[in-house]
């Protein structure tokens, strides 16, 4: 399995009955509503405020860009782990990546670009410094700035 020392952040979640297919398994839909819970909680246990605003005008970032690999599959009750951590940033984007397991199984590897954009125009624009900040802070030498 990969190096998992870089991840700081864990996300614990269990495989409900609504989340499975007609073979008894994770639909691979799922899997990004998984990842994308995990973004979020992340993001508020780095220290961002949430509230109904957060992503509407306060820190509007999109995902632009999914990349996702399965290996193994998640069946009904099964409890996963998302691990997550920001791998970089530039000046209008940032990248997340994630590694999905189950006890020991690695299910699957992803990653995601999300662009900050000005809610008024949809155009991207620079992250904000207190982003980068609250980043830094928590991932230290494990995230790269690029601008």
């Amino acid at each position: 399995m990969n190096d998992l020392s870089k991840y700081k952040h864990i996300f614990i979640g269990r495989v409900q009955f609504s989340e499975v297919d007609s073979f008894g398994v994770a639909h691979n839909l799922k899997y990004l509503y998984w990842l994308e819970w995990a973004r979020t909680d992340y993001l508020r246990s780095i220290g961002l405020k949430m509230n109904p605003k957060t992503f509407l005008t306060e820190h509007p970032i999109m995902t632009v860009h999914s990349e996702i690999d399965y290996f193994e599959s998640c069946r009904f009750n099964d409890e996963y782990n998302v691990y997550t951590r920001i791998s970089w940033i530039k000046n209008s984007s940032l990248c997340f990546e994630n590694i999905i397991t189950s006890e020991d199984r690695l299910l699957v590897k992803a990653s995601s670009v999300l662009v900050n954009v000005n809610p008024k125009t949809g155009e991207s624009v620079r992250i904000d410094d207190k982003l980068r900040t609250l980043v830094k802070k928590y991932e230290s030498d494990n995230v790269q700035f690029i601008d």
